[in-house]
């Protein structure tokens, strides 16, 4: 079988378990020496590997890995012990010591560690490193995405075989498997963690960028047309296996009855719907013909439309196959043996892309900086002249692109370029090796807020992506006080569920003014029960009292009802403030789907669920691409509630 889902990680990675600062130890001897260290230095972080990047987190994933261990959270197939977790932790910190980088063993599956910017807290990653690695010269990366499974853990990883891991050997490749949180759909702060694990590949070896593979298999093969769908350009090649491609036929959806901001929100997901995005781009896909868990229409649905678009796609189909084709190495073989030599071209002379958000907003070498109108995709197709001379654009609902000139095969270093742009001409000049492009000159309605942007677009999915911390209200009553705290705990506690971490957490009375400047703050409460809240409440544009919301002239209250809402911060103009009011959302919603069906403001229903088992929408919806609620992207209702009684948790 070419999928071994084992433990032995833990014992795996040559950290000289057996040595003498290792011999004996105990959870407490690790924590102190970890301890020991103290901070970073301000310079720790650099563009090179150093001890306090690659030893210090190593280390306090094996004390992670240790805990859990100690507690018997391994599961039924860990066959691993503590003391081999604390033995590594131990050494990691010696040679931590001795200033030496833990350098991991060629030839071998190897567990990496890094610290997350979001929440602070270790993941690991697992890398394998040929025989015969030369950092002298650069070499092809392949970026694999894991399946689903309900019960994985960082001492139960899914992980690859050696034989498999020897297929990206025997091409020539270097292979990273990024853990992802667990079961993330590889979205949201999934995606995040594999362009971290990437990151940290391209500073610790020598990765050519250009040759930079993303295959995946079940959940992987949906990630991994996800994100390549929406990042053209950055992947040499794309190969999912036995992937999703089209969420609403596979869950069973009827968009048409589906929220608009809902259904909006399930297709900037999907990759039926960024298809476009596929021109460019180097794809093959593999699937079993009697695939019952991911019916073999998924790969069949897509092949036939990119071939419709007459955008080429290579398909291979196993006759009599289910879905597991990846627990042999056939599909490897084929996948890595095809990829290998393959480069991604950065200078297509046409660029077909669909956008649905700014977070997600380049391809190539065109990028999107704003739009016209929030919850509506954006369309571009830009081209260039056979002869490089000029360029010709048709776009919807864009207001503000970008061309970077090193990569778009325009004519190099002309004073100004021929561009239409929806059919009208212009002559624009090179503006620090780009073309600025200014379609529809929005400027904001006042000086605050600003306008929607990349990293500062919501909705609240995004929140998470960037540094977080959440804060408890404080200033209520002892009643108010308790049920806030109980909110929290329960939330921080499905999120370190969700995303294998525990979130940071502070009072309202403790969260420093530096905290504030430099953070995402996720507030729980009201004004009167917040006093972070109560400092910007009036430059919100939701009025919030207790169970009680106002917004658009529109008045919500009873005791059923609850509040989530993003919204860039007013003490902190670059960052986001996240506010949960009323009653908890997402109390039906699986641990992996708490955060991702919800827009940039909900007022919902607590006791009726509706499609996804998401709580009843009673008014939500966009804020408009200058943060201002506007009557036409707000919805009032929900199209197929139900008592949350009834209701069959989902997902």
């Amino acid at each position: 079988m070419a999928l071994v889902r084992t433990v032995a990680i833990v014992g795996v990675i040559a950290l000289a378990a057996a040595s003498a600062c290792g011999q004996g130890a105990t959870v407490a001897d690790l924590e102190a020496a970890i301890a020991a260290a103290g901070p970073p230095p301000r310079e720790a972080t650099g563009s090179a590997p150093s001890v306090w990047d690659v030893n210090l987190p190593l280390a306090r994933l094996k004390l992670k890995k240790a805990r859990m261990l100690e507690a018997g959270g391994g599961g039924m197939f860990v066959i691993a012990r503590p003391e081999e977790a604390i033995a590594e932790g131990m050494e990691a910190m010696a040679m931590f010591e001795r200033g030496e980088v833990y350098q991991p063993p060629p030839g071998e599956l190897t567990e990496l560690a890094y610290i997350t910017r979001n929440d602070e807290t270790v993941q690991p990653f697992y890398v394998h490193i040929p025989d015969n690695y030369d950092p002298a010269r650069p070499w092809p990366l392949i970026v694999f995405l894991h399946g689903y499974v309900p019960s994985i853990t960082m001492v139960d990883p899914w992980l690859l075989s050696d034989e498999v891991c020897d297929i990206a050997e025997r091409n020539g490749c270097l292979l990273v498997l990024p853990y992802a949180r667990r079961n993330t759909d590889f979205q949201g702060v999934g995606e995040v963690d594999v362009f971290r694990v990437i990151e940290e590949m391209r500073r610790r070896f020598n990765v050519d960028p250009a040759r930079i593979h993303l295959s995946g298999v079940s959940m992987g093969g949906m990630g991994t047309w996800t994100i390549g769908l929406r990042n053209p350009g950055f992947f040499a090649s794309l190969a999912p296996i036995s992937g999703q491609t089209d969420m609403f036929r596979w869950w069973g959806w009827d968009p048409e009855r589906m929220t608009p901001f809902k259904r909006f929100l399930v297709e900037w997901d999907n990759a039926e719907e960024m298809a476009l995005n596929a021109r460019g781009q180097k794809i093959f896909l593999q699937h079993g013909e009697l695939d019952h868990l991911i019916p073999v229409i998924e790969s069949r649905s897509m092949v036939a439309l990119l071939g419709s678009l007459g955008l080429p796609i290579e398909y291979y189909e196993y006759a009599g196959a289910s879905h597991y084709i990846y627990w042999e190495t056939e599909c490897y073989e084929r996948a890595w043996g095809w990829c290998r030599d393959l480069v991604v071209d950065p200078s297509p002379p046409e660029v077909n892309f669909r956008c649905f958000s700014l977070n997600y907003n380049r391809a190539f070498w065109l990028t999107i900086d704003r739009l016209e109108h929030w919850g509506t995709a954006a369309h571009v197709t830009a081209r260039v002249q056979d002869d490089g001379s000029a360029l010709a654009i048709d776009c919807d609902n864009v207001a503000a692109l970008t061309i970077a000139l090193d990569d778009c095969p325009l004519q190099p270093g002309a004073e100004s370029y021929r561009v239409s742009i929806n059919g009208e001409e212009r002559t624009l000049p090179p503006d620090e090796g780009r073309l600025r492009i200014v379609i529809d000159p929005l400027e904001p309605t006042a000086e605050w807020p600003p306008l929607k942007r990349k990293g500062l677009c919501g909705p609240a999915e995004d929140v998470f992506n960037s540094r977080f911390i959440v804060v408890q209200g404080t200033a209520g009553d002892d009643a108010q006080d308790m049920t806030i705290a109980a909110q929290v705990g329960e939330w921080a506690e499905e999120w370190d569920g969700f995303a294998d971490g525990e979130p940071i957490v502070r009072t309202d009375e403790a969260l420093l003014n530096a905290q504030i400047a430099t953070a995402n703050l996720v507030l729980f409460g009201t004004p009167e029960t917040n006093s972070v809240l109560a400092r910007i409440a009036d430059r919100l544009p939701v009025e919030i009292g207790d169970h009680c919301y106002e917004v658009l002239g529109r008045r919500f209250e009873g005791p059923e009802l609850g509040l989530v809402l993003c919204y860039p911060n007013p003490l902190a103009p670059d960052h986001y403030v996240l506010i949960y009011a009323g009653e908890l959302y997402g109390r039906h919603l699986s641990i992996n789907h708490k955060h991702d069906m919800l827009p940039d403001f909900l007022i919902f229903d607590s006791t009726m669920l509706t499609v996804g088992d998401t709580e009843a929408n009673v008014f939500g919806g966009w804020f408009d691409v200058d943060w201002q609620p506007r009557p036409e992207l707000a919805w009032e209702g929900a199209v197929d509630a139900e008592p949350a009684a009834r209701a069959v948790p989902g997902w």
